[in-house]
């Protein structure tokens, strides 16, 4: 027991990882080996019954269904036949003369002709009332016909199938009796008997070896054997169906009946109301199971040395590449991080190996890079200072209030000089934070719309919708500027009657909403798309060279250093339809998140 014990320990924490899953494996293999033997051997017979109860009843029920298809198309040809008005009409008359003879005849052909089935042996149409004294190729006397199936008849057996012999060789038929009415559906005028060939009907399918089942037999509804091969053990089977059920109604299930030899197994249903018995004997596939038994036995050994061969080969692989794997672990923990990729290949250890070389250089880099984010932030403000009071904006501002002056327009000339100061001042002096209330920055947006409208003159008209509650909530400055900008120089770009710039600041809730839309030229797909792409980036990247978009993508991305996930950013636009720009700030300034400078 101590031996045991120590091995099973040694097994657990001493053995490798790959060695154990081996050892597992091979054992599983020889259990499966001891197991398979003495269950197949001492549980073949309960086997093979299971077996033929779930692959022979599948095909029993296959078989079914073929024989119902096949009946199906004679039930619709004598459907078709029997509500034909021709044929109808033609019995609910006098005498059945030349004339309508051959208008029954031509009627029936071209029925046959759309619908003539496979197996059919005969078609008659026996007058009930009604003497014939014309000839017709399907019409017949009833008085001239003798056979056996006129007791059918007198029974009224219609619509059912039924075995009988007929002519002078007792030739085995199958037939079926279906009435024909008058017009007026108030007595049957004719009766219709279709033979056909049993076997045409009854054969079986062919299985996967290409052979038809010789073990299928045919039962009526009274345990009758009707048609199939007979064979020793049929008699017992036929008295147990008709001592236990007397009459077997359709889709009535019937239960399975052994022998010592085998096993029968019966459809559960049939259109025509007959059964099929098939019988499966257990002899024939007792030697099955011992060659089944030996190849299981042989293939099992087989596979546990190929098991062993491959185990030892890929635990030398495995062992090998995890060395490399803990060597990099060692050196990294030794503070190196200068590492590279190994290539160990696809497989979870190769991915494992470049996923932790990637980590490591990615380690490497944010320690490289961290002091390089702050200088990010603070380079955003000036970047965006660059981007909003730029030298043509000055330079053409002068050139306003010089033409005012020489117009004589002095009272204008002064305002907007005073209004470029208000700019100049606000852009420059103002704290080193970057943060201001909406009603600063919204002063200082009317300032330079102001001064865009004089120098416009027409070109736009200003629309604004401000909630006051808004008016003390925090951003940061410059913000509004860049997208007014827009809209006027490329808005209006080549639309000589201008447009409307509209800008609203929303109350909602913890949030405020600033919209910044205008009528102009809007944007192209693919201009929109790059920007789209530009706005989703989550990393702070250099910009300088997006050109037009400098200026929103600025915003944005101070914007998105200020207040994390708290904003957010939409725009909509296409060709020919203007742009609509919505910014969303969180309501509460400094008090919900740490102010950052921008």
């Amino acid at each position: 027991m101590k031996i045991f014990i120590r091995l099973w320990k040694h097994y657990l924490y001493d053995t490798k990882l790959v060695h154990k899953f081996f050892f597992l494996l091979i054992l599983l293999l020889l259990i499966e080996i001891i197991v398979s033997n003495f269950y197949i051997r001492y549980n073949a017979a309960e086997l093979l019954t299971k077996e033929v109860r779930t692959t022979s009843r599948q095909f029993i029920e296959q078989y079914v269904d073929n024989i119902g298809y096949k009946l199906s198309k004679f039930n619709t040809l004598l459907n078709s036949l029997s509500s034909n008005e021709t044929i109808k009409q033609a019995f609910s008359e006098g005498a059945a003369t030349d004339e309508s003879c051959q208008e029954v005849d031509a009627a029936i052909r071209q029925i046959l002709n759309n619908q003539f089935p496979y197996g059919l042996y005969d078609l008659t149409f026996y007058p009930l009332n009604k003497s014939i004294h014309g000839k017709s190729i399907f019409i017949r006397p009833l008085a001239e016909d003798t056979g056996s199936w006129k007791e059918k008849l007198t029974d009224r057996y219609f619509d059912h199938y039924f075995m009988h012999t007929e002519g002078a060789y007792k030739t085995d038929l199958l037939s079926i009796l279906k009435p024909v009415y008058s017009p007026d559906g108030t007595e049957i005028t004719c009766v219709i008997k279709l033979s056909l060939f049993p076997e045409k009907v009854f054969k079986a399918m062919k299985g996967v070896d290409g052979e038809h089942s010789h073990q299928l037999f045919i039962i009526d509804t009274r345990g009758n054997y009707i048609y199939g091969q007979t064979f020793a053990g049929i008699d017992e089977y036929l008295s147990f169906v008709q001592k236990n059920y007397g009459i077997i109604y359709n889709g009535y299930p019937v239960s399975d009946f052994s022998d010592a030899d085998g096993i029968y197994l019966t459809s559960t249903n049939s259109a025509s109301g007959f059964r099929a018995v098939y019988y499966f004997a257990y002899a024939n596939s007792l030697e099955s199971i011992d060659t089944l038994n030996r190849t299981l036995t042989i293939g099992i050994l087989i596979l546990v040395c190929i098991t062993l061969t491959a185990g030892i080969l890929l635990s030398a692989s495995v062992n090998k590449r995890f060395a490399i794997i803990l060597d990099k672990i060692k050196t990294v923990s030794g503070g190196n991080l200068k590492i590279e990729d190994s290539h160990l290949g696809g497989d979870e250890i190769g991915i494992f190996d470049t996923s932790f070389t990637q980590m490591v250089g990615q380690v490497s880099q944010l320690i490289e890079n961290n002091y390089v984010i702050e200088m990010k932030k603070k380079d955003a403000e000036f970047m965006a200072l660059q981007a909003q009071i730029n030298p043509h904006f000055l330079f053409n501002s002068l050139e306003i209030i010089n033409s005012l002056i020489e117009v004589e327009r002095y009272d204008t000339a002064c305002e907007v000089n005073s209004r470029l100061s208000l700019l100049l001042r606000y852009s420059i002096n103002h704290n080193s934070s970057g943060i201001v209330t909406l009603a600063e920055e919204i002063s200082y947006m009317n300032n330079y719309v102001y001064i865009q409208s004089i120098r416009f003159g027409n070109k736009f008209t200003f629309h604004s919708d401000i909630d006051e509650a808004c008016l003390e909530c925090q951003i940061i400055k410059l913000v509004f500027q860049p997208f007014i900008e827009n809209s006027i120089s490329h808005g209006f770009s080549g639309i000589p009657s201008g447009g409307n710039i509209w800008f609203s600041v929303k109350d909602h809730g913890t949030e405020v909403l600033i919209s910044i839309s205008d009528d102009g030229n809007g944007m192209e797909e693919a201009d929109y798309r790059k920007l789209s792409a530009l706005l989703e980036k989550d990393d702070f990247d250099d910009f300088q060279d997006q050109n037009e978009s400098i200026g929103i993508l600025n915003i944005h991305y101070r914007l998105k250093l200020k207040f994390g996930p708290l904003y957010r950013i939409r725009i909509t636009t296409a060709a020919g339809q203007g742009m609509k720009t919505e910014l969303v700030i969180p309501k509460y300034g400094g008090k919900r998140y740490e102010a950052i400078d921008c």
